[in-house]
């Protein structure tokens, strides 16, 4: 079921593996979601992220081709944009640096990650 906190926001995608970026695309783009991105590495979403005045919520893959996407969290939270993450890695490794931000290990079906998100916009 589709989240009505997400229809009209504009939602950054973080991810370097190309079928789940089109996917992650594709399902936000079908709730009413306004796709930014996506991108496919650390220095590319910093950019996007420097550059657009408005970004509403985030999706971020923690490994974006070996490099890890602190500096991305990092400047979402200096922004006060409310991510999620969705990895591979264990919520041990993440709950440290990012107690706040909900992580979504893959495989993850895309309700509960439209859930986490959703609950990351509503704070």
């Amino acid at each position: 079921m589709a989240s009505p906190c997400l229809r009209d926001r504009r939602v950054l995608v973080v991810e370097d593996e190309y079928l789940i970026a089109v996917s992650l695309r594709d399902h936000l783009q079908a709730i009413g979601s306004t796709v930014i991105g996506p991108v496919p590495s650390v220095e590319k979403a910093i950019q996007l992220i420097e550059s657009n005045p408005r970004i509403d919520a985030a999706i971020l893959d923690l490994n974006l081709g070996g490099s890890k996407a602190y500096p991305v969290a990092d400047a979402l939270q200096a922004r006060k944009i409310p991510f999620i993450f969705a990895s591979g890695y264990g919520d041990e490794d993440l709950s440290d640096l990012y107690p706040n931000v909900r992580n979504c290990q893959k495989p993850c079906p895309f309700d509960e990650m439209e859930a986490f998100l959703a609950s990351a916009l509503s704070g």
